[in-house]
C-alpha cells in the first residue's frame, strides 16, 4: 500500500488518484483548437459528485499550457462582466497590451490604464476593446464558470457572451451544472445559445479503471479489486470516498465497519442533498420504488398515469438518480435503495 493517501473526499478539490475522462473531454480539445470551431461552448452536467469540477480543472489544465491560451475562472455569485475585465487585465502576459499612461478607466474601486482614444464608460465597452487587442495578436480566452445557477448575475453576462461570438471574438466558455440548474437557465427565452450548447454528461467511470487503480494502490488481487469497484458503482465519489476509508482503516476489503463508514459519508456528503433537491413525487416513486420497483406497483400505489410517471422518470434519469428501463426503476447510485429505505423507515 502506498505510504501517502491517495485519495480525497473534499468536493471540487483535485485527489491524486483520479480515472481518466480524456475520451469524453477529447470532443472539447478538438473543438477549442479547431480553425473552425464546431461550438465555443460546452456544459458538463451530472449529479453532485460526478466529476464535473475536476474535470473542468482538467480542461483548464490542458489550455493553460498551450501558447497563446488564457483562462479565466468566475463566480456566479458576484458581477462575472467586471470580474472578467479586472482578470482579463490582470493576466501578467497580456497585461502590456492594455498599459496606457493617458488613458484610465475605474468602476468599483478597480481602475486601468487600457491603450485606446475613444472614452469609455462602462464594463462592456472595456471589453470590447480587451477582447478586440486580444484578437489582433490571436490570443484565445477560456472563460470558466463552476456550478452555474438562474441568477441575474448569470443572464446579464450570458447576453454579452452572446454578443462576444457574434464579434467572433477569440472565446470560450465552459461551465459546470446540475441538470436543474442547466435547465432553468436553459428556459429563458433570450438564451437559446445555452439551448443549443452541446452538453458532456459525465456518466460512471469504468469499472476496470477503478479496479486497476485499487489494485495498484492497495497491491490486491484482481478478484478484490473488481470487488471494490463493483462496491462504488462507477460513482466518481463513491471511488474517492472508498479509496479513502479502506487507506485510513489499513484495509482492502469491505467488512461491517468499512460499510458503515461508507453509508454515513455517502449519506452525508451526497445523497441527502441529492435527495432534499428532488420533488414530492420524485421522492415518492423512489420510495416505493424501494419495495418493488416495476412500473405497474408504483402506478398501483401512487394513482399516477403512465404518461405521469414516465415524465418523472424521465426527470430522475436526468438528474443521475436513476437508471434509463421502461418497465421499473434501477437505482443509478450505490448503496441509494439502502439510503432511501432508511429514509422511509425514519418517516414512519
Amino acid at each position: 500500500m502506498q505510504k501517502e493517501n491517495p485519495f480525497n473526499i473534499t468536493f471540487g478539490k483535485e485527489p491524486f488518484s483520479i480515472i481518466s475522462r480524456e475520451n469524453e473531454l477529447s470532443q472539447i480539445y478538438d473543438s477549442f483548437e479547431s480553425e473552425k470551431t464546431n461550438s465555443n461552448v460546452y456544459i458538463l452536467t451530472g449529479i453532485r459528485g460526478s466529476g464535473k469540477t475536476v474535470s473542468m480543472t482538467t480542461i483548464v489544465e490542458h489550455f493553460k499550457n498551450k501558447e497563446n491560451w488564457i483562462c479565466i475562472e468566475l463566480n456566479p455569485e458576484s458581477d462575472m462582466l467586471e470580474q472578467l475585465a479586472s482578470k482579463l487585465y490582470d493576466k501578467g502576459q497580456i497585461k502590456h497590451l492594455f498599459l496606457k499612461k493617458e488613458f484610465n478607466f475605474s468602476f468599483h474601486g478597480i481602475s486601468f490604464s487600457i491603450k485606446g482614444e475613444t472614452p469609455i464608460s462602462n464594463v462592456s465597452s472595456l471589453l470590447d476593446l480587451m477582447f478586440s487587442n486580444l484578437y489582433k495578436r490571436n490570443i484565445h480566452v477560456l472563460i470558466t464558470i463552476d456550478e452555474v445557477i438562474s441568477n441575474t448575475y448569470m443572464k446579464v453576462f450570458s447576453h454579452e457572451f452572446q454578443r462576444f461570438l457574434r464579434e467572433k471574438y477569440n472565446v470560450s466558455l465552459i461551465m459546470t451544472g446540475l441538470y436543474q440548474n442547466i435547465s432553468l437557465l436553459e428556459n429563458q427565452k433570450s438564451l437559446t445559445f445555452l439551448y443549443r450548447a452541446p452538453k458532456i454528461y459525465l456518466s460512471e467511470l469504468n469499472l476496470k479503471s477503478i479496479a486497476n487503480s485499487y489494485q495498484n494502490i492497495f497491491n490486491i488481487s484482481d478478484k478484490d479489486a473488481i470487488s471494490l469497484a463493483k462496491a462504488t458503482g462507477g460513482y466518481a465519489y463513491a471511488y474517492q470516498l472508498l479509496g479513502n476509508i479502506l487507506f485510513e482503516e489499513n484495509k482492502t476489503k469491505i467488512d461491517k465497519k468499512v460499510l458503515q463508514r461508507y453509508d454515513e459519508l455517502l449519506y452525508e456528503n451526497a445523497y441527502t442533498i441529492i435527495y432534499n433537491e428532488l420533488s414530492n413525487k420524485e421522492k415518492e416513486i423512489l420510495k416505493y420504488a424501494s419495495i418493488d420497483n416495476l412500473n405497474a406497483y408504483i402506478l398501483d400505489k401512487t394513482n399516477m398515469s403512465k404518461a405521469q410517471l414516465s415524465n418523472y422518470k424521465k426527470a430522475l434519469v436526468q438528474k443521475g438518480v436513476i437508471i434509463q428501463d421502461k418497465n421499473k426503476i434501477v437505482f443509478r447510485l450505490p448503496r441509494f435503495k439502502e439510503f432511501i429505505e432508511f429514509i422511509k423507515e425514519l418517516e414512519e
